[in-house]
């Protein structure tokens, strides 16, 4: 295998630096989509959970973990102190106050602490890359750290205030420190790993399978100092280190600990809240769920990283195999236990797939050089050019998806013109009926204040499976004046087919027993572009057909 000359470390750390702005860049141009209105419907949540610690409010299902809103409360504190002494916030009614007049900056502060520890993931991925190659260390690290920059899935779902990507830099942090620890027989190093870890489940409790590297890599090291002090020495590190994971937890979630037992409650509600490839009523996906999660990564990561990521993890599977590789052990555990987990399950989101993906970066760059370094062989010369080819064509799909992505949440989401355009055209009261908050034009009610409404209306949220849960009769009967249909909602699949073909129904028949008096598409040529459940949160497959975000919104005149 060839070995590449190592730049000086004045170049390395400028190369460093300039894949990290890249990476910071790519998540947070357009940061302020849909801003001051919410189009995420998972992010209040949070948000929420972090001001209402102010109110000495601890316990605030219904998401059980409380990791990163506990990780957003002090900068709430921080953001109201200053306004105080700036005279800004007079008190913490003032502060309420502001948050419900324009929440703009109260979810600014958490998208762009999302997108700082997304960008920060590049730093561990770089530093794996160079522990797992030792051969070509700088070359792996920096192909690694440059995949990891411009994936596509992770720069998408950075931008959003919710602790997926917060989860997955604890994950891949805490492997990180525990194969270093291993490789340079340093305890310390898989203690901190263990700290991290427990940091990560705290900010999402799927990130459990993180404990599987770390108590290996404890296990490693014992079994080492067993070897020189005696048998007794084996349990030491691994009793530390599960105490370790244990304090990283309560450090970053003490509330559960305090009082666990409606964070149980919930976590027990959403195991059993999926149905047919779905969530409650809804179908996600007919796939089984290591296709879905397989799928998803496919245009997540791109067909050709996701394929090189592939071969990479096979060829560390036979490593490990063959050569019993300790570290290509450690680097396997999570990947490969949390994809057979959560590809069991029926619960499906594409969100899920993102502690993969700094795993996948890693995989693809050992795979690259390997490739490259197979071709060596035969044609030294040709070697920089091949790696060079293939680096720029994996991180082309996922570069340009991510590119088109924040374009697009630069631009005006439908949802926003509709409601400008209601706010102009239908008086003041009118009785209009959506399908559900977030993803229907943001209106004022007397109840719910928008901010900078023009109009106040009389607004349902019907909620369930959307407009169809009623028939129009209802409606009539009921005195709406609108409808507002988001195909956000009518084009998700209910878990039952016979529910979902007379929902579908109630869906066609809008057009012919009511007046459309006015509809807003993303796409130039009023076409409804392609979707999957994920489309909901933000573009995820139609990129191309957009002109910009939001769902196909049609607004129905009853009389």
């Amino acid at each position: 295998m060839m070995v590449y000359k190592l730049p000086s470390k004045d170049a390395t750390a400028l190369a460093l630096v300039a894949v990290l702005g890249v990476a910071l860049g790519l998540r947070t141009w357009g940061i302020g989509f849909g801003l001051p209105y919410v189009y995420h419907y998972d992010e209040h949540f949070y948000i929420n959970t972090a001001l209402n610690l102010g109110a000495g409010i601890l316990h605030n299902p219904p998401y059980a973990s409380v990791g990163f809103s506990n990780i957003l409360f002090p900068q709430y504190v921080i953001y109201f102190l200053m306004g105080r002494i700036q005279g800004t916030f007079l008190s913490l009614h003032q502060f309420e106050a502001a948050y419900r007049a324009d929440p703009t900056a109260f979810y600014i502060f958490a998208r762009v602490t999302s997108a700082v520890l997304g960008t920060l993931t590049v730093l561990p991925v770089y530093w794996l890359g160079r522990i797992l190659a030792p051969a070509q260390p700088t070359a792996t690290g920096f192909i690694a750290a440059s995949l990891i920059a411009v994936s596509f899935l992770f720069v998408r779902d950075a931008h959003y205030a919710v602790p997926d990507v917060a989860m997955s830099f604890g994950v891949i942090l805490a492997v990180c420190l525990v194969v270093a620890g291993v490789n340079y027989s340093y305890t310390r190093l898989i203690d901190l790993g263990g700290l991290v870890a427990g940091a990560a489940i705290s900010m999402k409790w799927t990130a459990l399978p993180v404990v599987l590297p770390v108590l290996l890599g404890s296990l490693l090291i014992a079994e080492k100092e067993s070897t020189e002090q005696g048998g007794a020495a084996r349990l030491r590190p691994l009793f530390a280190t599960t105490l370790w994971i244990a304090l990283g937890f309560s450090l970053t979630s003490p509330q559960v600990i305090v009082n666990p037992a409606p964070y149980l409650r919930e976590v027990f509600d959403q195991l059993g809240a999926d149905q047919s490839g779905g969530f409650e009523i809804w179908r996600v996906d007919s796939l089984p769920g290591w296709f879905f999660y397989i799928k998803t990564l496919g245009y997540g990561l791109g067909v050709l990283m996701g394929g090189l990521a592939l071969i990479g993890v096979t060829r560390r599977l036979w490593l490990v195999v063959r050569y019993r590789d300790r570290l290509g052990c450690l680097l396997l555990a999570f990947p490969v236990a949390y994809f057979l987990v959560m590809g069991a399950t029926r619960h499906y989101f594409a969100r899920y797939a993102l502690p993969l993906a700094p795993f996948a970066a890693v995989f693809a760059a050992d795979a690259i050089l390997w490739l490259t370094g197979r071709l060596a062989r035969r044609n030294h010369s040709s070697v920089w050019v091949a790696t060079t080819v293939l680096v720029l064509a994996a991180v082309s799909q996922p570069l340009a998806s991510s590119v088109r992505y924040d374009w697009l949440l630069t631009q005006v989401d439908t949802r926003t013109l509709a409601k400008e355009w209601i706010e102009a055209n239908v008086p003041a009261g009118a009785k209009i009926a959506v399908d559900w908050p977030t993803h229907g034009p943001p209106l004022a009610t007397p109840e719910r204040p928008t901010p900078y409404a023009d109009r106040v209306y009389d607004v349902t949220l019907v909620g369930g499976a959307g407009l169809a849960d009623h028939p129009l009769a209802w409606y009539r009967a009921h005195g709406f004046d609108y409808l507002i249909a988001s195909s956000f909602i009518s084009r998700i699949k209910l878990a039952f087919s016979e529910q979902e073909q007379a929902r579908q129904a109630f869906y066609n028949s809008l057009g012919h027993e009511l007046t459309e008096v006015r509809s807003f598409y993303p796409t130039s040529d009023n076409t409804e572009p392609d979707f999957i459940f994920d489309e909901i949160y933000g573009p995820a497959i139609s990129l191309w057909q957009r002109e910009r975000p939001g769902p196909v919104i049609k607004i129905y005149q009853l009389k």
